[in-house]
């Protein structure tokens, strides 16, 4: 690790460092700069203000090991046989790194059966995929944390890639920590963004501070290089490939979890069945957001069970959460979901550029709000300059 080191017969200790040290890491005692460790980032404010040079970084001399690396392995979502669409943005976006990068994409499925190799090779062909894993179990019908977890690590450590991507999904969230700390490497969650820097380094960009800012972080010394990806940031792009082209392996893997498997079933199926009757939020077909338009909880309520008689998936701005009237589940922007329906219908949403950032790629906007200026309306496709419960007496009356 690099670490950070003063020449005290260079220093004249005239202080200017403590003044411009922004984490307060920096005082003097006994005539002597003495610099805390554990408060130093190696921002290099003291350096550049240093007019003597006597505060300097000691390299540790790391070296990359990347070359022990190659591929990107991307980590697909495939339960009962069934392959939903934000697995393609993912796949889609990992083509595109991997020209970047020249690395080959590999797919990883873990399921139930082998079977179905004809449609799997069909639809990742469609996507320009040349390298498809599936690992199976008989028993593996079910999510169950641990089993996909073991399962994954060990591939990864036998195949080395350089990097691996997941979904921001529950699933995704729920393996990618455990899988990193497993093969002892770093993980950033939640990313908007993915590039690929001259090195061939992944690039990591996701936002922080409440989403007020986005950061880039690198690790080129601790690979594989891992990432979950929030879905529907990135568009599906085909690039399409003959199925005879494909490298399509199957491997029957063991199951040694000690975790009872009729348990788990009763917990997953009794989420499931709450919900059933919408689609989660990030795959729903249409949506209506609840903006602070809607001035209260019992508003909020209303827009809910109208949109819940009709089959619509609701949805919250930050300000609703925050304010409590709505679970951070529905909260769409930055700090929340991404989403891509084909029809998002805004109640009361002025549009500020962290609720923005979740929705923009909707297929349809349609705005409600009565400020002819609020920002929403900038993108929106269809706008409507009224009061949102006119509005929803009207929707009422209809449906």
């Amino acid at each position: 690790m690099d670490y950070i080191e003063v020449d005290q017969e260079k220093c004249n200790a005239c202080g200017k460092c403590v003044k411009i040290c922004p984490f307060n890491a920096i005082q003097i005692k006994n005539k002597e700069v003495l610099i805390d460790l554990n408060l130093c980032t190696l921002c290099n404010a003291c350096i550049s203000g240093c007019e003597r040079g006597a505060i300097k970084i000691i390299k540790s001399g790391r070296k990359s090991v990347s070359s022990k690396y190659k591929g990107i392995l991307v980590v697909v979502e495939y339960f009962n046989r069934e392959l939903k669409n934000i697995n393609l943005q993912l796949i889609s976006k990992a083509v595109e790194l991997s020209r970047a990068s020249g690395d080959e994409v590999t797919v990883l499925l873990i399921g139930n059966t082998a079977g179905n190799a004809k449609k799997l090779k069909s639809i990742f062909a469609k996507y320009g995929i040349k390298k498809i894993r599936l690992i199976y179990n008989k028993n593996l019908n079910q999510f169950i944390t641990e089993d996909f977890s073991e399962i994954i690590s060990k591939e990864i450590l036998d195949t080395n890639p350089k990097i691996v991507l997941f979904l921001g999904t529950i699933f995704g969230r729920s393996i990618a920590p455990r899988i990193a700390t497993r093969i002892k490497t770093g993980l950033t969650a939640d990313c908007t963004d993915l590039k690929i820097d001259k090195k061939g380094n992944l690039l990591q960009i996701r936002p922080t501070y409440g989403g007020k800012v986005l950061a880039t972080i690198k690790s080129p010394y601790n690979f594989p290089q891992m990432a979950s990806v929030r879905p529907n940031i990135f568009v599906e792009k085909k690039r399409p490939l003959k199925t005879k082209d494909i490298d399509f392996a199957t491997r029957e893997t063991d199951i040694k979890s000690n975790i009872s498997l009729q348990g788990v079933k009763k917990i997953i199926n009794l989420i499931k069945n709450t919900d059933e009757h919408r689609a989660p939020l990030d795959e729903a077909k249409i949506v209506f957001c609840a903006g602070l338009g809607v001035s209260s909880k019992e508003g909020f309520e209303r827009l809910r069970s109208f949109a819940e008689r009709n089959g619509v998936t609701i949805a919250a701005t930050r300000k609703i959460v925050d304010n409590r009237w709505a679970d951070f589940s529905k909260q769409i922007g930055q700090t929340g979901l991404t989403i891509r329906p084909e029809l998002y219908v805004g109640f009361g949403v002025s549009g500020a550029i962290h609720h923005i950032m979740g929705m923009r790629n909707s297929r349809k906007i349609v705005a409600i709000n009565k400020d002819l200026r609020a920002p929403i309306f900038k993108i929106a496709d269809y706008c409507v300059v009224a009061d949102l419960f006119d509005v929803l007496d009207e929707l009422e009356s209809k449906f």
